[in-house]
């Protein structure tokens, strides 16, 4: 009897590592694809912090937590 309990203490501390690593998985995943998929629920979500970007250009739209892409200025453009 004394071997029973302490396997079920054993499986305890096994799972709750095991399912708090799984939580955090999971949860990183769901959030790379809601962000590939430029998700706008999450500029609402109480679990994603957002940081404003505060200086920029003139002109410059800030859409929050977007991924900062610089595009190459073409010499063709400037008149």
């Amino acid at each position: 009897m004394g071997d029973l309990f302490l396997w079920l203490i054993a499986l305890l501390c096994l799972s709750l590592p095991t399912w708090l690593l799984y939580h955090a998985w999971r949860k990183s995943r769901l959030l790379s694809e809601r962000l590939g998929q430029c998700d706008n629920t999450l500029l609402t979500d109480s679990s994603v912090k957002i940081t404003q970007i505060v200086s920029a250009p003139t002109g410059t739209i800030v859409t929050e937590n977007a991924r900062l892409v610089v595009a190459p200025v073409s010499s063709e453009q400037i008149p």
